[in-house]
């Protein structure tokens, strides 16, 4: 005899949009569950990021050759170098003896510093991000931005005042804007954590019924029962009603006796 199981291996879809459509009370209740999860967290636990953005820029009209010499170059020129040095900036900017240097000088990063660079461009911009819960918000912003710009003063600083190590760079990183407390981005995604928990919620339960489904071996379906004994149903009695009839006669029965 067939198992169930092994019949029923795969659902169509009708089968399954049945099996959800009956199981629609699971679905809210999981669902219902994992926001409230998701919300608490939001709400409770997940911090505020923080970020503000310097845009700086790589410039120079004169190119030093090897013979020591300095000699003018096209602007097309300078642009193209100066483009070439961009991709450059990030490992100095994050060396360990630059940021020793801005340690020492009271600058401290609680959070972390990224480039986004243009391609083939002379232009670049750092961008500080750090998180907390809590807290005034305007007071961080201004934390925040007041980090920034001490941190890339410092690193350009350090840069032109050491032209052994740093030559190509030297003299040729130019702030281009600064970091101000109102420009600096508070973004605490409760949106993006309740949005996530919803979906979560739905995946699961889907999950949830069709692993139930698959465990249920109840013959409820004209099909299952010809497959299970290999025979063709002709017809189907309905007895349901005439059971109820005969319960109600036997237990006024019951009662006249």
């Amino acid at each position: 005899m067939e198992n169930i199981n092994e019949k029923e291996k795969f659902l169509s879809v009708a089968e399954i949009f049945s099996v959800l459509r009956a199981g629609i009370a699971w679905i809210v209740a999981i669902t219902f569950v994992c926001l409230i999860i998701g919300g608490v967290y939001a709400f409770a636990f997940k911090k505020t990021t923080y970020t503000a953005r310097i845009d700086a820029v790589i410039f120079t009209h004169t190119y030093e050759t090897s013979t020591g010499e300095q000699q003018e170059i096209s602007e097309m020129t300078a642009y193209q170098y100066s483009a070439m040095l961009v991709p450059q900036c990030q490992p100095v900017f994050k060396s360990n003896e630059v940021l020793s240097a801005v340690a020492a000088a009271g600058i401290e990063l609680k959070g972390s510093i990224n480039f986004i660079t243009e391609e083939e461009s002379p232009y670049f911009s750092i961008t500080y991000s750090y998180s907390q819960y809590g807290g005034n918000v305007n007071e961080i912003k201004k934390e925040v931005a007041d980090t920034l710009n001490a941190y890339v003063n410092k690193c350009i600083e350090i840069v032109d005042n050491d032209a052994k190590t740093y030559r190509y760079l030297s003299d040729k990183i130019t702030m281009y804007s600064a970091a101000y407390p109102e420009d600096v981005a508070a973004s605490t995604g409760k949106a993006l954590v309740l949005i996530i928990a919803l979906l979560v919620g739905i995946v699961l339960s889907v999950i949830f019924l069709l692993i139930k489904n698959s465990f249920d071996d109840t013959v409820s379906k004209r099909e299952q029962v010809e497959q299970i004994t290999g025979n063709q149903i002709i017809a189907i009695i309905d007895i349901s009603h005439n059971l109820t009839e005969t319960y109600d006669k036997a237990k006024k029965v019951k009662e006249v006796q």
